[in-house]
């Protein structure tokens, strides 16, 4: 009976979005660290929600799935959990600019979800619940932290999870009972829920928080570790945290974008920090393609800049990467 019912879940899920066209390719985008504090909360105060996103809407809406980080807490607490430096909060009304976007799931796995502790957490989960936006990667105890999100799209069962490799402190671990992040730093927990995930997935990706800030490149262990979750049953791989774009990597045939940076976040960001973009994934017949499409954040916006800053862009991205290049925006090996 379970089961009938989340059948009857995804089809209906399916049919909404029109979407239910068997062996039509399936363009899955992501979207990086996604923050509506300081100048940005102002911004949207004053202009409203979908401000921020006027310039990139297009692309994210034609996705048959679109999934962005939500970098911070949605909730009207006070209490700050003083372990982190900065603390992050932002208003339920921006909620409506992601989901205006085109935005089908957001992912809570980061180090900023538990700014405002649990109280927090829980007020941000009711916020997304009351826009209608889905969320993976936390949860209210490790069962739903630590499952994936499925959706049918085009007859095909894609789930989406995440983890979080970067947090501040074991009380935002979501362990049994207690409400949390589904934490990448003990791997064979994570490794366990990639494998129950990926039975009866045509595609599982993952969408991890992980990586030094600021780097442009991975750290080693970041790569074993990306390959360690391929062989578990992942089928692409993309991270975000370090506030930077970093460079691809295809392995076993699988994708693996190590960070796609920032995607909105306040004016303060500047140069490498305001790079940033939508990461392409095209799902067909068991493969996936992958490419990326360059944006910049600017006065709270994020915006095109022209064919010569995507060139550079990408030629940037390229010089980054580990044994593939970057043609058309593909990104091949």
């Amino acid at each position: 009976m379970i089961q009938q019912m989340i059948l009857a879940a995804m089809l209906a899920y399916s049919n909404l979005n029109g979407t239910n066209e068997p062996n039509k390719p399936i363009d899955v985008v992501f979207a990086g660290d996604t923050m509506m504090d300081g100048s940005v909360k102002r911004a949207i105060q004053r202009k409203g929600p979908d401000f921020p996103f006027r310039n990139v809407k297009s692309e994210v809406s034609k996705a048959d799935l679109a999934i962005a980080n939500l970098e911070t807490s949605v909730t009207n607490a006070s209490r700050k959990d003083n372990v982190q430096l900065f603390n992050f909060k932002s208003d339920a009304a921006s909620l409506a600019g992601i989901k205006h976007a085109g935005f089908d799931l957001v992912s809570v796995a980061n180090n900023h979800v538990l700014d405002y502790r649990q109280p927090g957490l829980f007020d941000t989960f009711r916020n997304l619940n009351s826009y209608g936006i889905p969320y993976v990667g936390a949860g209210k105890n490790e069962q739903e932290a630590y499952s994936a999100r499925t959706f049918l799209v085009n007859g095909n069962v894609i789930k989406i999870a995440a983890f979080s490799r970067f947090l501040p402190s074991g009380n935002w671990f979501a362990r049994n009972d207690h409400a949390g992040v589904a934490e990448a730093y003990e791997t064979s927990r994570m490794m366990q829920a990639i494998r129950r995930e990926q039975v009866g997935a045509d595609y599982l990706i993952v969408y991890i928080h992980w990586g030094v800030e600021k780097n442009n490149r991975p750290e080693a262990w970041q790569r074993a570790m990306a390959r360690q979750m391929i062989d578990a049953g992942a089928d692409a791989i993309v991270g975000s945290h370090p506030h930077v774009l970093q460079g691809f990597e295809i392995y076993k045939g699988k994708p693996i974008a190590y960070s796609i940076g920032n995607f909105l976040f306040p004016d303060y960001v500047r140069n490498r920090k305001a790079e940033t973009g939508l990461l392409h994934l095209k799902l067909a017949q068991g493969q996936i393609r992958m490419s990326f499409s360059p944006y910049y954040i600017l006065n709270n916006q994020i915006v095109k800049r022209g064919g010569n800053y995507d060139k550079s862009q990408l030629k940037y991205l390229e010089k980054l990467s580990y044994g593939v290049k970057i043609r058309n925006r593909e990104i091949v090996k």
